[in-house]
């Protein structure tokens, strides 16, 4: 019963503080207004970038069960730790690992379906081995997966839907199950439908067996699979990376002439899914924390203000017998009730926010964002947002409070000052120094985000993507083999030179800022052979004459690919610059001759195409190789048709022209070439806006809080500069006094600023191309502009000052 009672008197002296609290905000309506308008900034750009780091880096595929779900990956000879496995060492693993409950492996696949009374669609397919369904604990909404077996050749003629195909192009037919689909002009039976939402990997839509044939098994060198495998209860990470890299030294061994340099390394699987974007949240996250530090120094520098008007009633109370104790939790409250309705008017903000930064992402890149499309404020972000709230309230409440009720009683009673002026003012300039100095690291990270911006554009990417559009575009094997294939591609280019507007047309392999590639290993003719190892690499392509013209490429020496590369004519091959200086001297090449792996006869090199960034502006140029379509022809292609005018009003027509030469042929991937490069800049874009929006918001936000402080200053000491005045003080003088007081903390601040960029600028070096995270030339500008912000909100007070007559100074107390 007592116990009872005493909850009873806690909860209602807590109701009593908050019904005390409440009253005593609304008669300041000013202060109450300001002080949560500036905390719901704070609170609600932490929400807003706290729910996508929830669901991209904490819970990207809540489909998937992760516990001791790991990724494996081969590490190559040049250090590359992202190496997919080729089928043979990937078996060899899965037979000598004791780790792992399950290992398995998966590929991507264009699959094209057709039939079905519907238009043929490409979708994003994956071949999958039998068990990786049960590795990753996938379950299917209808039917089954894959059993043991189905990925042996000639059993291997089955297929698993996605929701979203089986609703979109099957009406969700719940018959769908045992049904034949033609699937690349195969007859492929449907086992299972999968869930609503589970599209791994990014973007899914249907998954077959991965046929392992002999010929696969064999392959030691053509790295495509991605291998995904689940620990053995009990065994740690670290065991499993040692007994993976024992695996891969046994193998270099007894495969020199293919494995030679090779390791393996395992990572956590949701860490490693996430690597790509992780380091952009986690700058993002640091960045609005800064925000919100600078908001609670803000609003504790009105709580000290308004503290100290509150001096009378403070004293009253403690003279009444409140002990220090209730008065630090009495103002406290008021704290908590503040930051409570900065939090809820934050997390209302963020729900808009949250859109905009999702749509913000470019379209390309949310096809295989994991989670992108569960990005919202909910239970757990809600939880999130309360908690900030408290320790928001925590943070700018707690010293005011304590301060508060140091309140010097007598002096407070009979009129005086309620605490100390001097460690006052000290505590509000801290403050202010506090803020300038997050603000400066805001402010360089922004710099630095610019000027990587500015170096990226000026760097390019060694092609012309205004005026571009691109189709991609697979046909089936079974129908179009070599010859099928140089007839039909050849038709389709003739029909687009004939567009109007169509200024060049050429066809490719893979297209630059693709987000995909293909690599291929060479010997040099002639030339003494590399060490085991040590064999050169470069990206692959096969492409039409005219492709270089439509996608503005320039070749420096010799000559591109010409109409008369045909199949009868000598084998013929471009390089890059980047290629011919590392491996081949850099001069005189035209002439020499490759022998590409997987070819029979070499290649002449016949020309030197200008550097390109495949990969985008942000990375350097790679070494690359170009062979005639004609000699090579592949059946998975990129056309590519240069416009004179809007490159998107072809897109419809390249279309169009697919289907009147093949009206079961789709097409995937249509967009101009601006949109693809503006989906591989888009990270940095993307940190550079939010960068920058929020050091314009900390600058704002400083340059208040000096303001705030240097006013509340002069209007303290009013009298004392009308003393000062009337004892034949300078007004100059005066304004020079009042701009040192202010400028001081915003100096100091001004130097703890640039030595925590120093550090924390280092975590950003991955997003930064072409400037040093301490780049002075960034740091000096910076620095200028705050010592210029805080020199003007210094000015209207001092100005003020000087400007105060004695006379009224001296009534006024």
């Amino acid at each position: 019963m007592a116990r009872g009672s005493l909850l009873a008197n806690a909860m209602d002296s807590l109701l009593g503080d908050l019904r005390f609290a409440i009253r005593t905000l609304r008669k300041s309506p000013g202060f109450t207004l300001v002080a949560v308008l500036t905390l719901a900034l704070g609170i609600g750009a932490n929400t807003a970038i706290y729910s996508l780091i929830h669901r991209l880096l904490f819970d990207p595929v809540p489909f998937v069960d992760t516990r001791g779900l790991v990724s494996l990956w081969q590490v190559g000879p040049r250090g590359n730790d992202h190496n997919e496995y080729t089928v043979a060492d990937f078996r060899s693993v899965q037979e000598e690992a004791h780790s792992f409950e399950q290992l398995a492996a998966h590929t991507g696949w264009s699959a094209n379906l057709t039939g079905a009374g519907e238009a043929p669609e490409r979708e994003h397919g994956f071949l999958v081995t039998a068990n990786w369904f049960e590795t990753l604990g996938l379950r299917p909404l209808l039917g089954r997966t894959f059993t043991a077996g189905e990925d042996v050749p000639g059993h291997d003629a089955v297929l698993v839907l996605s929701y979203g195909v089986w609703q979109r192009r099957y009406g969700a037919d719940s018959t769908i199950v045992g049904r034949s689909v033609a699937v690349n002009g195969i007859p492929r039976t449907v086992v299972g439908v999968m869930p609503p939402g589970v599209r791994y990997p990014a973007p899914a839509d249907v998954w077959a067996p991965l046929p392992l044939t002999p010929a696969r098994l064999a392959n030691r060198q053509s790295h495509y699979l991605l291998v995904t495998g689940r620990l053995r209860p009990g065994v740690r990470l670290e065991a499993a990376q040692t007994e993976i890299a024992g695996i891969a030294a046994r193998l270099a061994a007894d495969y020199p002439a293919t494995n030679t340099g090779w390791r393996a390394n395992v990572r956590p699987f949701v860490r490693d899914s996430t690597r790509d974007f992780a380091p952009i949240l986690l700058v993002l996250f640091a960045a609005v924390g800064f925000v919100l530090l600078i908001a609670c120094a803000n609003v504790a520098n009105l709580m000290v203000a308004r503290g100290t008007a509150r001096g009378r009633e403070v004293a009253i109370r403690a003279a009444l017998g409140a002990s220090r104790g209730r008065l630090v939790r009495q103002l406290q409250t008021e704290s908590l009730v503040l930051g409570l309705l900065g939090g809820a008017l934050g997390v209302a903000g963020a729900v808009w926010v949250v859109g905009v930064l999702v749509a913000m992402v470019p379209a390309q890149q949310k096809t295989w964002m994991l989670g992108l499309d569960r990005v919202h404020v909910d239970g757990p972000v809600l939880g999130f947002a309360l908690a900030v709230s408290a320790l928001t309230a925590l943070l700018f409440g707690l010293v005011p409070a304590v301060r508060a009720s140091r309140s010097d009683l007598a002096g407070s009673l009979q009129g005086g000052r309620a605490s100390s002026g001097r460690d006052r003012h000290r505590l509000r300039r801290a403050l202010v120094g506090a803020e300038m100095a997050l603000a400066l690291v805001l402010l360089v990270g922004a710099g630095l985000m610019v000027r990587t911006a500015r170096f990226l554009a000026a760097r390019g990417l060694g092609l012309e993507t205004e005026r571009a559009a691109v189709t991609s575009l697979q046909l089936p094997a079974r129908k179009y083999r070599d010859a099928a294939a140089r007839a039909w591609y050849a038709r389709l280019e003739e029909r687009l030179r004939a567009l109007p507007g169509v200024t060049a047309v050429g066809l490719a392999s893979l297209v630059p800022l693709c987000q995909c590639n293909s690599t291929s290993g060479f010997t040099i003719v002639g030339a003494p052979p590399f060490r085991p190892g040590e064999e050169p690499e470069a990206d692959w392509r096969v492409v039409t004459p005219g492709y270089f013209a439509a996608l503005g490429m320039r070749v420096v020496r010799g000559r591109g690919v010409l109409a008369t590369d045909d199949s009868a004519a000598p084998r013929v091959i471009v390089v890059t610059q980047t290629l011919a200086r590392r491996w081949l001297g850099g001069e005189d090449v035209l002439g020499r001759r490759l022998l590409v792996s997987g070819d029979s006869v070499p290649s002449e090199i016949v020309g030197v195409l200008a550097d390109v960034r495949h990969d985008g502006p942000a990375r350097e140029a790679p070494p690359e190789m170009y062979q005639a379509f004609a000699q090579q022809p592949q059946t998975e292609m990129t056309v590519v048709a240069r416009a004179a005018g809007d490159p998107a009003s072809l897109l419809p027509a390249m279309r169009a022209a697919v289907q009147e030469l093949d009206p079961e042929q789709p097409v995937y991937d249509q967009a101009t070439m601006r949109t693809v490069a503006a989906a591989v800049v888009g990270p940095q874009r993307f940190v550079l806006r939010l960068l920058t929006a929020m050091a314009m918001l900390a600058l704002a936000l400083a340059a208040v809080g000096i303001y705030g402080v240097i006013s509340h200053l002069v209007a303290e000491r009013t009298r004392e500069i009308g003393i000062r005045v009337a004892l034949g003080g300078d007004p100059s003088s005066v304004a020079a006094l009042v701009m040192r007081q202010g400028m001081a903390p915003a100096l100091w601040g001004l130097a703890a600023g640039l030595l925590a960029a120093a550090g924390l600028t280092s975590l950003m070096k991955h997003l930064l191309v072409g400037v040093h995270p301490i780049d002075p030339a960034t740091y000096l500008a910076v620095a200028v502009l705050l010592f210029t912000v805080a020199a003007l909100a210094c000015l209207a007070p001092a100005r003020r000052a000087a400007k105060v007559d004695p006379a009224v100074a001296l009534r006024s107390e």
